[in-house]
């Protein structure tokens, strides 16, 4: 049997988010571009369950950055899957820009980093809305004509 590919792992991310979601939220989502919408609901109450703030995160251990990483890779695994299979991408774990192993989605010339952009949600909040980052991406790929 071959090793999972990074298709195959962000794949099983997807789904893990798609159960999540169900099982923690009673939110089905189905992949589509409405589900993104969703999506950001779900991102801003974990970003709420978060402590912010120094004396915060001093006096109410959440979840540790590991936790934090994972979550990301679960929830960028669904938003990068949503937008792989609208726009025919490609992930993998390298990038032209960024140094290092990166999780990587490729839509065309265009890399774009859905975990390291969930886990900004997460950490920093509604400054960066899925929902919006992905009608940013809808409009520059339909410019570019990729679909």
């Amino acid at each position: 049997m071959p090793d999972p590919t990074v298709n195959d792992m962000m794949e099983a991310y997807a789904q893990d988010a798609v159960d999540f979601a169900r099982v923690r939220f009673q939110i089905y989502l189905d992949f589509s571009e409405d589900s993104l919408q969703q999506t950001e609901q779900i991102l801003g109450k974990l970003h709420e369950l978060l402590p912010h703030g120094f004396f915060a995160k001093l006096l109410n251990r959440g979840p540790s950055d590991n936790q934090i990483q994972q979550m990301a890779k679960m929830w960028g695994g669904y938003v990068g899957e949503v937008i792989r299979r609208r726009w025919n991408g490609q992930w993998s774990r390298e990038s032209k820009t960024q140094s290092g192993a990166v999780i990587t989605l490729h839509i065309g010339d265009t890399e774009i980093y859905p975990p390291a952009k969930v886990y900004k949600r997460l950490t920093l909040g509604s400054a960066d809305n899925i929902w919006q980052y992905y009608q940013v991406l809808k409009s520059d790929f339909t410019k570019a004509k990729l679909n």
